[in-house]
């Protein structure tokens, strides 16, 4: 009887347990701003599957080699061009889409981590941003909300990436070899596929 008890309360908690749906990431509200000191925010962005590639500046280098990267593989008529161009390259459409139906974008959002600076040097840096990068948006980060909220590894470049509805799907910390790549693209590319069902 003590048996046949035990299994009926297992029974009665495992049932609703394994019925549970797993749980969807909430939307993520990211605001900062641009070096052109203007709001940018991921709302924004809402439709596209986002990439935000992040770091320091001992990773702007690499973060921006990444980006590049990652750009052309959706947006491969960006290759070898001028800034402006390149952002206006057509993504690459998906296969067997109904009529009327859009191709997600796929937007690689470079962002600086600027740490906690005062007032006036803020000014300064995105002035040195501006001029370095006066045909591409770069988010700039005063408040170290990228390290607080999502991890950051010094001096590496950082990922991570939303889906059109705006949720965090992926974050990846510190360099990626290209296993780490290739699950990448493999995972935004699913996303993407994810976007117009």
């Amino acid at each position: 009887m003590i048996r046949t008890l035990c299994l009926a309360t297992l029974a009665a908690f495992a049932v609703p347990a394994f019925a549970q749906q797993p749980a969807i990431p909430k939307q993520t509200e990211l605001v900062l701003e641009d070096q052109f000191d203007r709001k940018a925010e991921l709302a924004e962005l809402r439709g596209q599957v986002v990439i935000v590639v992040y770091g320091d500046r001992k990773a702007t280098d690499s973060c921006r080699s990444i980006g590049e990267t990652l750009h052309v593989c959706w947006h491969p008529d960006a290759k070898g061009q001028p800034p402006q161009k390149a952002q206006a390259a057509p993504v690459v459409p998906l296969a067997n889409l109904k009529p009327g139906q859009v191709s997600p974008n796929v937007a690689v959002v470079p962002v600086a981590c600027c740490g906690k600076v005062p007032g006036p040097i803020r000014g300064v840096i995105r002035t040195q941003i501006a001029k370095a990068s006066p045909d591409s948006v770069v988010w700039l980060d005063f408040t170290d909300t990228m390290k607080t909220t999502y991890g950051q590894t010094a001096g590496e470049p950082n990922v991570l990436v939303f889906d059109a509805a705006g949720r965090l799907r992926m974050k990846i910390n510190g360099a990626l070899d290209q296993s780490a790549m290739d699950n990448l693209v493999k995972s935004v590319q699913a996303l993407r596929v994810e976007a117009v069902k």
